[in-house]
């Protein structure tokens, strides 16, 4: 990988990008971070008569922290930019680590990723990979953005005046869907492109996004990334009556209450990330690992358990997966065998077994076992 670049957003707002530029000998490569901290990212504190918030950053290679930055800010001050390098990476596979610290409160939030740095001596064009800023599964709403880095050929080899870089994104038959030129910008003895793609309109499929660099017609460098997009479910309050239906086997009455009693967008997406933070396994870190988590068994629980024009989710079947997850065993007798089709869901650790049956013939399962017992199962054991 001789681009490794990624936007982080927490829900507080905390965003840091950072990519690698290639070694051109044995002396080794740099890794450029910058960081952005918004006011909800800090605890503010009065200092001489003014809010102050007081930070530290700190970044390093294989568990060696090497750069650090610490200061104080002013509320006026944000949002706050901080840039950190990191030189003399040999080449090979690292492990990066990025530490922002609140130092009133102490708390810290650490963010690890793998990379890997290599040495350029072409004496043609060359690139890094192509990236989606964010990891190349995305929600099909928003924008995503492209970073991509192409290096110029060694030796004094004359630069063309009309270099260019493009992107197309396309589908699985073929079909373009997006397709724009990307901002190329000068740093260093490098090329670093940038480009956003919309995403709101595209279905839930996987894409193909090719980018290249052209001089006239000519090509002088290419790469390709895969672009997952999944769908684009409201957990965070935009159609209240959509998100508590999506919500609603995980959530307490009164969350779903206070969902309900919220007034504008604003005082619902409060609600929904005061109850995604709840249930974060982590939240000393970007990642909220449940909410990823619950977005996959959505994914599944569309694909698996709509029938006619049930929503997954409004089946019995799609609400139990949403709040236990795969069974370990799922026991089918279809109405040959049985008199009703049914099916058994057996979890094994700790051992549970939650059952359906089909009334009608139709796909649709209602479930058996009593609601209740499966809410108090899940309470206990989680």
């Amino acid at each position: 990988m001789t681009l490794a670049a990624l936007v982080l957003t927490a829900m507080t707002g905390f965003q840091a990008a950072w990519n690698t530029e290639p070694a051109r000998d044995t002396s080794g490569g740099s890794v450029h971070i910058v960081v952005q901290l918004t006011e909800e990212d800090l605890l503010f504190v009065m200092e001489d008569g003014m809010e102050t918030a007081f930070w530290e950053m700190a970044a390093g290679i294989d568990g060696i922290f090497s750069v650090r930055r610490s200061g104080s800010l002013q509320r006026e001050q944000f949002p706050f930019s901080e840039e950190l390098e990191i030189a003399g990476v040999e080449p090979g596979g690292h492990l990066l680590t990025l530490m922002i610290t609140d130092r009133e409160t102490g708390n810290s939030t650490v963010w690890e990723e793998n990379i890997d740095m290599i040495i350029i001596d072409s004496l043609s064009w060359s690139s890094g990979n192509l990236r989606v800023a964010g990891g190349p599964y995305q929600r099909a709403d928003g924008s995503a953005e492209l970073v991509w880095n192409v290096y110029p050929p060694r030796g004094g080899t004359p630069v063309p005046d009309s270099l260019r870089a493009a992107f197309v994104m396309r589908d699985v038959g073929g079909v373009t869907e997006r397709e724009g030129w990307m901002d190329m910008v000068v740093e260093g003895s490098s090329y670093r492109g940038r480009a956003v793609i919309e995403l709101n309109g595209l279905g839930s499929e996987n894409y193909e996004v090719i980018s290249a660099m052209v001089s006239g017609d000519e090509i002088l460098t290419a790469a390709r990334t895969d672009l997952h997009l999944l769908q684009a479910w409201d957990v965070w309050g935009d159609d209240p009556e959509l998100t508590g239906s999506l919500v609603r086997p995980i959530a307490q009455t009164s969350e779903l209450n206070r969902l309900e009693a919220a007034e504008g967008p604003s005082s619902r997406r409060a609600v929904m990330a005061e109850f995604w933070q709840e249930r974060d396994p982590t939240p000393g870190t970007l990642r909220n690992e449940y909410l990823e988590m619950y977005l996959a068994r959505l994914d599944e629980i569309d694909r698996r358990f709509s029938v006619l024009n049930i929503k997954g989710i409004n089946t019995d079947q799609g609400r139990v997966y949403a709040l236990l997850g795969e069974p370990d065993i799922i026991d089918s007798r279809p109405m040959e065998i049985s008199t009703q089709p049914t099916q058994v869901w057996t979890y094994c650790s700790p051992p549970i077994e939650v059952s359906f049956i089909d009334h009608d013939g139709c796909g649709i399962y209602e479930l058996v076992t009593d609601w209740e017992e499966v809410q108090v199962f899940h309470e206990r054991h989680n």
